[in-house]
């Protein structure tokens, strides 16, 4: 939901007397390798725009889809309470949203964080991976991944993550609450690793923990 949509949304409900009663808020800058002004405007802002507007609006229920970057630790599962530690840009910004969204005057909300989604749409989940799999087929090579086998990816589908997006929003007993949407598979890089292997009948292996964080610090 951009600035442009709420612009459109008052327009709508103004000019038609048409409302609504739910927002979902999935937008957010997600391209790598961009300024910090531009995670501030692109996540911070949009974000608790679209949320002063929802306030306004006296909407049933503001949606916030936030990251699960909360936690950098190794320790396994984390808890929505759990000390927020982001470890991207993404999550930086985010964890400064759910902070916020606290302070809106009347804003009915609800944060959920999911995993890492993939389906329909899927560009920045498993689907990276599949190329990267393709890639090391059309080579000829072994794919070489970071970390190792045992690095969590925890997985959920996109239309498992929009059943739980509603589920929560039709709740009374959900306001202000913040939920970690995950599936049950426990997924790790070995999981989804073995699968691309298998797909492009290719070898894999991994840089292990030393390399990896020496490539981090970099």
């Amino acid at each position: 939901m951009s600035g442009a949509r709420v612009r459109s949304y008052r327009h709508i409900q103004e000019e038609a007397g048409v409302d609504v009663d739910y927002v979902i808020n999935c937008a957010c800058e997600t391209r790598t390798g961009q300024t910090d002004p531009v995670y501030r405007e692109g996540i911070l802002k949009l974000s608790l725009n679209c949320a002063s507007e929802a306030a306004k609006h006296n909407v049933k229920r503001f949606v916030e889809v936030s990251t699960g970057h909360m936690c950098s630790s190794d320790k396994n599962p984390h808890k929505e309470e759990d000390k927020m530690d982001p470890w991207t840009y993404v999550g930086k910004y985010k964890s400064q949203v759910e902070e916020e969204l606290k302070k809106v005057p009347g804003l009915r909300y609800t944060v959920v964080r999911p995993a890492i989604v993939y389906g329909l749409g899927d560009k920045h989940g498993i689907a990276p991976r599949l190329v990267i799999g393709a890639v090391y087929k059309h080579l000829g090579e072994m794919m070489k991944l970071l970390w190792n086998r045992d690095l969590k990816m925890n997985t959920v589908h996109v239309t498992d993550l929009c059943q739980a997006i509603w589920h929560l929003a039709t709740r009374e007993d959900t306001l202000a609450q913040v939920y970690n949407i995950v599936d049950k598979g426990d997924t790790t890089q070995g999981t989804i690793s073995n699968l691309v292997s298998e797909i492009f009948n290719i070898n894999h292996d991994y840089w292990g923990k030393a390399l990896s964080t020496v490539c981090k610090v970099q």
